[in-house]
């Protein structure tokens, strides 16, 4: 009766994932063929040889490991008071590398309690009508006059300075550089995960120009004034640590829980004492530019991952119900009355109509 049962789940969480997951090798898979970790191995993975701060990343470990990683995405890297010097930060001021506008990577100094609102974003698909499967990021919304500072990081560039007001932390999948994937490989293994610290304007643009996407909630989270500047240091710790050595997995490890580890370590919110030892559970679709690049581009068939996503699933030994993002928000108690804001296709109606077909 229990093997019954476990078939039975197994079953079920297979047709709740798979309509998700037969767009996604749509979205990853671009030759379906691996280029052996050895051909790469002796290449120095340099992006920007003029950037104090490229990371020179490698696939830490699965086919691709030893590879190049991809020079479109980073992990955010907070600066130490000496690599801050050739910046001219003021000695309060938080500073970090890597912070991605337009394609380029700044340095960006960032005012002592400067937080105004801290805005938890949930991207739905149009491929699943579900509130299961999102991606969820965080959003931060500087005080007027407490705007980060962006200044080039690269050596040589023509000093210039950009102030913003709204930037985006996403834990998003990355790729090696050229990066191709064999569906063999399965589920695991295939992304890392970069701890991006992104403009606004860059997310907008990624997540209306997403051919899956259907609308992205704004869920403005009941945090202190202390808290709100606490997750700032909280998300940039996370990603100055892990850098990109962590593997992005679509059922466990992804966006939706990498954000909400910085919120929990942030309030003192221990999941699974809250959940007396139940997983909290996530269907995530990776989101990238390795990711947008591939949409629809892929040669993988739908009975070639269904087979796959099954014996992923078959491996569990218990099958959990997966929690939505907003329903986890929810359950920290980060939601009131004044939580509910806008969509953003609503606050930026004209970006997300002229990105539409």
């Amino acid at each position: 009766m229990l093997q019954y049962l476990q078939r039975k789940a197994v079953k079920i969480l297979a047709l709740t994932v798979v309509p998700l997951l037969t767009f996604t090798p749509i979205v990853y898979a671009q030759s379906g063929r691996i280029v052996p970790a050895a051909a790469n191995k002796n290449k120095v993975c340099i992006c920007d040889p003029k950037d104090p701060f490229d990371p020179r990343a490698r696939m830490p470990q699965g086919p691709f490991k030893g590879r190049c990683m991809s020079c479109k995405q980073r992990s955010v890297r907070l600066l130490s008071p000496v690599e801050t010097i050739p910046y001219n930060a003021a000695p309060d001021m938080l500073v970090i590398a890597n912070f991605n506008y337009k394609g380029k990577y700044w340095v960006a100094k960032i005012p002592k309690n400067a937080v105004e609102d801290v805005i938890f974003q949930i991207q739905y698909y149009n491929v699943l009508p579900s509130p299961y499967t999102a991606h969820s990021q965080i959003r931060f919304r500087l005080k007027p006059g407490y705007e980060a500072i962006l200044v080039p990081q690269s050596i040589g560039v023509a000093p210039t300075e950009i102030r913003m007001r709204d930037f985006v932390y996403a834990a998003n999948a990355m790729l090696v550089e050229g990066g191709e994937w064999n569906p063999a490989t399965g589920l695991l293994d295939f992304f890392a995960i970069a701890h991006e610290f992104i403009s606004l304007e860059d997310r907008i643009k990624d997540a209306f120009e997403y051919k899956l996407t259907d609308r992205v909630e704004q869920i403005r989270l009941a945090l202190t004034p202390q808290q709100k500047q606490e997750l700032l240091m909280s998300a940039i710790l996370q990603g100055d640590r892990d850098r990109t050595n962590s593997m992005y997995d679509t059922l466990n490890k992804n966006c939706t829980s990498e954000v909400l580890r910085a919120v929990d370590r942030t309030i003192g919110y221990n999941p699974k004492l809250a959940q007396k030892g139940k997983p909290e559970v996530f269907i995530s679709m990776p989101t990238g530019p390795a990711v947008d690049e591939a949409l629809f581009k892929g040669n993988l068939t739908p009975d070639k991952l269904n087979k796959i996503v099954i014996e992923r699933l078959a491996q569990l030994s218990k099958i959990p119900i997966p929690t939505p993002p907003y329903e986890a928000i929810v359950r920290r108690k980060l939601v009131n009355s004044k939580s509910k804001i806008a969509n953003l296709e609503v606050e930026f109606p004209r970006e997300f109509n002229s990105s539409r077909p």
